[in-house]
């Protein structure tokens, strides 16, 4: 991943703070956890889908 001139939350244009992970990519806290959130969000519902795919294939 390159490195960003701004907040990597799509509606933000601050400078992202410094330091390395995800804190170096958002400018706050809150974006940083929302974008958590997201992530996790995410990785369930393909979790679920994929159970649910098991199912119907009788596995």
């Amino acid at each position: 991943m390159s490195d960003r001139d701004e907040c990597r939350n799509h509606s933000c244009s601050n400078d992202p703070r410094g330091g390395g992970g995800f804190s170096g990519r958002f400018c706050s806290t809150p974006y940083e956890l929302k974008y958590e959130h997201v992530r996790a969000d995410a990785r369930e519902a393909r979790r679920d889908a994929q159970r649910e795919a098991r199912r119907e294939d009788g596995l």
